[in-house]
Parts: C-alpha cells; structure tokens; sequence
C-alpha cells in the first residue's frame, strides 16, 4: 500500500467549542475549516500542524458512530489517517490481500474519498485511509513526530501492519523521547514504503506490569497511546510557557496525551 504521510488523527469530542479552546489554549493550534457531515451524523473540524492535522468530530446523535464511541470509550483518539494517492488502487490492493475492510468501497468524507481498514486487520487501530481533497496548510512551529499504539506484542503487531499496509522498519536514530513513556517498555517503528518519516508509528509493549503502557491497556486495551509533536521552539508552545513540562495529559486535553518534543 502506497502511504505517502499520516493526514489526520480522528479525535472524538463531546464539544467543539470546549475541545476548539483546549487546542488553543495548551498548543496554540485553531481550526482551519469546520461543516457538519450530515451522513455521518457529525461535525468534523481540521485544526493542522505543520504537516498532520486534527480532525475533531462532535457526534450530532448519540447513536451515530462516534456518538457510540463516545459513550463507550470517551472522549480521544478515534482513528489514525493515511494519505494515498489513488484510493481505488489501494482498496483494491487490500481487498487482493484479503485484508477486512470496513466499507469496501470509497465514500465522499470530509478531507476527500476515504475507506476504513478493520481494527482486527491492524492490530486494534482503526485506520483511515484517504485521497486528500481538503488540504489546509499552516505555519505553526509543530509537527506530529510518531504516534504510539499500545499493544501488547509490539513485534507482533508491527508484523501485522507490515504485513496488511505495507508499511516499513524503520530504525528509531533520535533519542529524545521523554523516559516516563517509555520506562519498562520495549517498542517497534514502522513508516510508510518511502521511508521519509512522514507516517512514523511506534507500536510499544509492556514488560512491566507497573507502567503506564501496562495501565493503559489494563483500562483501556489496545489503541493509541500517545502522540509525539516536534516544536521548533519549545518555549513558544503555550503549554510549556506556563507549565515548564512537556506532556499532556489525557485530562487536559480532550482524552489525547501528548509529547512535547
């Protein structure tokens, strides 16, 4: 599969006023473009980096499908999208590969044409992929450097996106990751077929009951853990200007925790 870069991360909130100030007030991020997806039953927001955007999605009724997700999971991360170049390709190239999908076919979503790869096919994720037609450029100073998805076999998982996105090794050469994330765990990279960084995900595995990767997947399971931004100035980053520290908590901002970076 031809990833060329993570697009978006689906975020599920319960206001987007509320979710809209947070970003603002801890980031300095804001929204570019915001419409209400009718068939979805959703209002869905782009609030961008420098390369990945947010996309936040307000349920319009509670038995639409982020509304479920809401009263089942709360308020965070609800998928991770990938930019391809021809989705019709794509789908067809996943279907060969007999990986589960959710539609099977592309529908018309708020960045372009998107389809759904199952989260049994990726290891408890639900990822997005999309032929981008909204594009919303920015200069903000941050950029997402990796997502992390919490799993309990990290060589396990990361064999099965390699396997079912075809996605790439790739060798972790920074080391400035904070150690409270990553005490008493071990973890695997994966990019996208280019290798250019720009769709980095880091699969992490517990081997210490007592770590916060350990505690994640006890209450929660499996799923996206955290996302790490890369600012070009940390001192310029509201969050950091008021508190000195570099992560967010889940509680601070809409169910996402965040690196600094």
């Amino acid at each position: 599969m031809a990833i060329t870069a993570i697009d978006h991360i689906g975020v599920a909130v319960k206001s987007m006023d509320q979710a809209a100030a947070q970003f603002e007030n801890l980031l300095g991020l804001t929204i570019s473009a915001q419409e209400e997806v009718e068939d979805q039953q959703l209002i869905a927001a782009l609030v961008p980096t420098d390369t990945t955007r947010f996309e936040l999605m307000q349920p319009t009724d509670p038995e639409s499908v982020v509304g479920r997700f809401l009263e089942r999971s709360g308020e965070g991360i609800h998928h991770i999208c990938f930019e391809v170049d021809d989705i019709q390709r794509e789908i067809d190239e996943l279907k060969a590969r007999e990986v589960q999908l959710v539609q099977g076919a592309p529908r018309e979503g708020f960045v372009g044409q998107v389809e759904f790869i199952h989260p049994r096919a990726a290891g408890g994720v639900l990822v997005e992929i999309a032929q981008i037609e909204l594009r919303s450029p920015t200069s903000c100073g941050l950029s997402l450097h990796h997502a992390t998805v919490a799993t309990e076999d990290s060589e396990g998982v990361s064999n099965l996106w390699k396997k079912n996105l075809a996605v790439i090794d790739h060798t972790r050469t920074d080391a400035n990751t904070d150690a409270s994330l990553v005490a008493g765990t071990q973890s695997h990279l994966v990019d996208g077929q280019a290798g250019q960084g720009d769709s980095l995900v880091e699969f992490r595995q517990s081997v210490d009951t007592s770590s916060s990767i350990a505690k994640f997947i006890e209450n929660g399971g499996r799923g996206v853990y955290s996302l790490t931004l890369a600012a070009q100035d940390l001192s310029s980053v509201p969050f950091h200007q008021k508190t000195g520290k570099t992560i967010i908590t889940p509680d601070e901002l809409v169910g996402l925790r965040i690196v600094l970076q």
